[in-house]
């Protein structure tokens, strides 16, 4: 299980994601900007939860 450090650094990134999303001139950058942080939090978000299949 990875904990809520790991989390909170995702969330960071996600944040970083967005700000150069809005610092981008070109639609595509800007797009995959927002892409890269949507990802970055999936991770976030599944963080905390336990891989059950180590059980």
């Amino acid at each position: 299980m990875m904990g809520e450090e790991e989390a909170d650094r995702y969330r960071v990134e996600a944040e970083e994601c967005r700000r150069l999303a809005d610092r981008a001139i070109k639609q595509p950058d800007r797009e995959a900007w927002l892409r890269l942080a949507a990802d970055w939090m999936k991770l976030a978000e599944g963080a905390g939860i336990p891989d059950e299949r180590k059980g």
